[in-house]
């Protein structure tokens, strides 16, 4: 798996000449309120009824105090409820709003949250909305924590959601060979800086693996 990015652009783009997004700025001022975060959206328009979103959220603390203030409800504000016992959260509810705001489907591609010691890169799979999925994601970082940090000796980097497995020209098997549905919590890549290549954590089973038959979904995006 080729080396990622660590670099970060400074320039974001709210407009550009095939579209324009409108409700943007209640977008970044939850995310920014919910996440403690300064907040940059870029976005494209691939197709005439489609925008997708790259989100960009960078905060002051590290990986430790990010996932307490989470587990104490304090960050990200995920206990929200709406009518009907519906769980959801102020991020859901303000793209729901972008969609009723904007004739084209609106949708994220890929969200970072950069902190002080990793990031975490969650890029978009087929029939799962980052949105809806960034609670349990991050629920599942704070329950491995321990085991994809070789027991809290080594802090990755960066932290790739999700790669996938190739075997026998299958984009992903489960560990019986048979086709599997698409998951945040199979496998992620993590970098280390004492390694040029990512590693591949096996979420189920709490461990490092070898990475021979693994990719990441940002090569395979382009």
């Amino acid at each position: 798996m080729a080396k990622p990015r660590k670099v970060k652009e400074t320039s974001r783009n709210t407009q550009t000449d095939s579209c324009v997004l409108i409700g943007m700025d209640t977008l970044k001022k939850t995310l920014e309120r919910d996440f403690f975060a300064e907040v940059v959206i870029d976005f494209c328009c691939p197709e005439s009824d489609r925008i997708d979103l790259i989100i960009h959220l960078d905060c002051n603390f590290g990986l430790i105090e990010s996932l307490f203030h989470l587990n104490s409800g304090n960050w990200g504000n995920f206990h929200q409820y709406s009518s009907g016992d519906i769980k959801t959260s102020p991020f859901q509810t303000a793209l729901y709003a972008l969609n009723q705001d904007n004739s084209a489907f609106v949708d994220i591609k890929e969200l970072s949250l950069h902190l002080a010691d990793t990031s975490i890169i969650i890029s978009r799979i087929p029939n799962l909305c980052i949105q809806d999925s960034l609670e349990p994601i991050l629920v599942s970082i704070s329950a491995n924590f321990v085991h994809f940090t070789k027991g809290m000796s080594q802090m990755p980097y960066e932290i790739f959601v999700p790669i996938f497995e190739e075997t026998s020209g299958t984009l992903i098997q489960n560990n019986h060979g048979q086709d599997a549905t698409p998951s945040y919590t199979d496998f992620w890549g993590v970098y280390f800086e004492d390694c040029e290549e990512a590693q591949v954590y096996d979420v189920q089973h709490k461990a490092i693996i070898d990475h021979s038959d693994f990719f990441l979904l940002n090569e395979l995006n382009g």
